[in-house]
């Protein structure tokens, strides 16, 4: 149906921890949100000049809503009722996207005001209605003789929707009768009980501990502050953290198997109903993607397990350990001053990075900082982690909670890779197209940080740097390809165990998890008893096979990335025309139309081929 809030891109995966009920900041010395310049805070006022505007907007888009449901019946009797038809259906998309995201974006400014946590209320409540009240148009549509229907299509005026009914015959099979489709829309906030179920559990009632940071200052370990626990030099107050955090989770791991059973039942309950053969089936082809995109990848990292447990070897003797914890994953093999990057620095190094990829796409990223499109600092009461908010009617906003550290540019730059794509899709593509698939989502972004960081060590020389950036581009490959895909075999696990009947409960999933971190790592990973409840913790598991799509990315964008850094030629050309397609051509199409082919191995295999020679390299400077 294609009604959206908008293109969002939620971004911090290296520990699995995207809160769908979202963490908000807050600690003693975060300050209130009216003390911050204004130029560092994004300007929604482009938006809507006041939540009386947005009122009104609303009891418009009501209105049309209404007129929309009325045309049941009476959709396509002709080339022009159909024109109109979906001419009324793109503007309540475009117009609910920007309500939406504009409600969604004054919520996250400060997570502890009613008012704007209200709007979003609201404006989810216009969607749902919305979703409930169009049910009926892809059944009325597939009613159509082909024969009429293809006619109707060669009206000039018509020709735009060409793709968009190409998708929609393909999926036929899979399209229910308008009362069907109805009841599936009407099922869509019980189906969602788990996830808000786990959200609330997760972000605010679970008991969190509290452990003596470095300082030794008590310091509450929650999702937020784990994180940034992890990375500490301080291997006491780390595994401290770890302790903390998971035995928090043990307490109640009966009750979180039950929630993400209840997200693989809802994603098998959807797939039965359309009629797949399983979860993942459903998935990949609402997007029309081959089983091989998944296969290829976990069998290509699986094979190229040894990669990784050479890479947690060198851990091992790097930092001297007897062995390799989780709690010791995150930390830099290189010591050297953290240094530190005020905002003016970071927008410099990422305009001087990603000048690789033309003047074109700079100059989109020089308007997102000249024009207020990023909500920099962090602020009492605002959401945790980073995001692109994106939609047809606005600019593609950017929520940071930047804190002058190079992890700060790096996500700057994956950020800014979103906004740049949202842009190039909106400014060339019709409103039926302006979005860009969720298979592509993230190789746009991760594209942009991985130029910006080959851009920096290229120019580096001093060794203790270079090893440095060279960790760091091993960690993000850890963390995005082989993280993401013992994620995605987990994934495949628990919606297997739906599918066939099994009880899913926490014992039988940790032992499964457990598994896999041994098959993973390797013989210098030491798996604390408390670590395979981190199966139950992970966000990701309720999004209906999500993070498969977090490794496939990496790999696709590191051979665009590589391509464009060798000067290639075409590369940048055919860079810029990915970045304009929005979805206007499948997600496997559209990698294709960049020089990468998806339905292969080969982008995972290169990406490994890259893992490898970054980690020879670091092996010899770290002798």
């Amino acid at each position: 149906m294609n009604n959206r809030f908008a293109q969002v891109t939620l971004c911090s995966i290296c520990f699995g921890m995207i809160n769908l009920a979202p963490s908000i900041s807050g600690a003693a010395t975060t300050p209130e949100r009216s003390t911050i310049e204004e130029s560092a805070k994004w300007d929604l006022g482009k938006m809507y000049a006041s939540e009386a505007a947005w009122d009104e907007h609303y009891a418009k888009l009501d209105k049309l809503i209404a007129d929309f449901a009325a045309r049941k019946g009476a959709s396509c009797k002709s080339a022009e009722d159909l024109l109109e038809t979906l001419t009324l259906r793109d503007t309540i998309n475009v117009q609910l996207e920007k309500l939406g995201a504009y409600a969604a974006m004054r919520r996250d400014e400060d997570m502890r005001q009613a008012g704007p946590q209200a709007l979003y209320q609201r404006a989810q409540t216009l969607g749902i209605k919305y979703g409930e009240s169009a049910s009926w148009l892809q059944p009325e549509l597939l009613k159509v003789p082909e024969a009429d229907l293809k006619a109707w299509l060669k009206e000039p005026a018509l020709q735009v929707y060409n793709h968009y009914f190409d998708d929609l015959l393909r999926s036929k099979s899979h399209i229910l009768s308008a009362r069907e489709e109805e009841l599936l829309a009407m099922s869509g906030k019980a189906a969602e009980s788990a996830v808000e179920a786990f959200g609330l559990l997760s972000n605010t009632e679970l008991r969190w501990r509290t452990v003596k940071d470095p300082a030794g200052k008590d310091l509450e370990i929650t999702s937020s502050s784990f994180t940034m626990a992890m990375t500490s030099k301080d291997r006491r107050y780390r595994k401290d953290a770890f302790d903390a955090l998971h035995n928090s989770f043990l307490d109640v791991k009966g009750t979180l198997a039950a929630t993400l059973a209840g997200a693989v039942h809802r994603d098998w309950f959807y797939a039965k109903a359309r009629g797949y053969e399983s979860s993942l089936h459903g998935a990949l082809d609402s997007e029309n993607l081959p089983l091989g995109v998944y296969d290829n990848l976990v069998k290509a990292v699986n094979d190229h397990a040894g990669l990784l447990h050479r890479y947690v070897a060198l851990k091992k003797k790097s930092l001297k350990l007897d062995g390799v914890h989780f709690y010791d994953l995150y930390v830099n093999l290189v010591d050297v001053p953290e240094s530190t990057y005020k905002f003016s620095d970071g927008r410099d190094l990422v305009l001087d990075g990603v000048k690789p990829f033309g003047p074109d796409y700079v100059a989109v990223m020089q308007k997102a900082f000249d024009s207020r499109w990023i909500d920099v600092y962090e602020n009492k009461g605002k959401r945790s982690g980073a995001y692109n908010m994106g939609t047809y009617l606005s600019a593609p906003y950017v929520l940071l909670n930047y804190k002058d550290t190079f992890h700060d540019v790096s996500t700057l730059a994956h950020e800014l890779g979103h906004a740049t794509q949202s842009w190039f899709a909106k400014e060339n593509q019709p409103p039926v197209y302006s979005g860009y698939p969720m298979f592509t989502a993230e190789v746009a972004s991760t594209a942009a940080e991985i130029v910006l960081k080959q851009s920096i060590l290229d120019k580096t020389k001093d060794s203790k740097q270079r090893a440095f950036l060279i960790n760091q581009m091993l960690e993000d490959m850890r963390g995005t390809i082989f993280r993401q895909t013992q994620f995605a075999e987990f994934d495949r696990l628990v919606h297997t165990m739906a599918e066939k009947g099994e009880p899913i409960t926490a014992e039988a999933l940790m032992k499964q998890y457990e598994d896999s971190y041994r098959r993973y790592y390797g013989p210098d990973f030491v798996i604390d008893p408390e670590l395979p409840v981190e199966c139950l913790r992970i966000p990701h598991f309720y999004r209906g096979y999500y993070v498969y799509r977090y490794a496939d990315s990496y790999c696709a964008a590191a051979a665009i990335a590589k391509r464009i850094l060798k000067q290639e030629p075409g590369a940048r050309e055919q860079w810029m025309k990915f970045l304009k397609i929005g979805s206007s051509m499948y997600a496997i199409d559209m990698l294709k139309v960049a020089g990468v082919d998806m339905t292969t191995a080969k982008p995972v295999e290169d990406a490994m081929v890259l893992f490898e020679q970054l980690l020879t390299e670091l092996e010899q400077l770290l002798k």
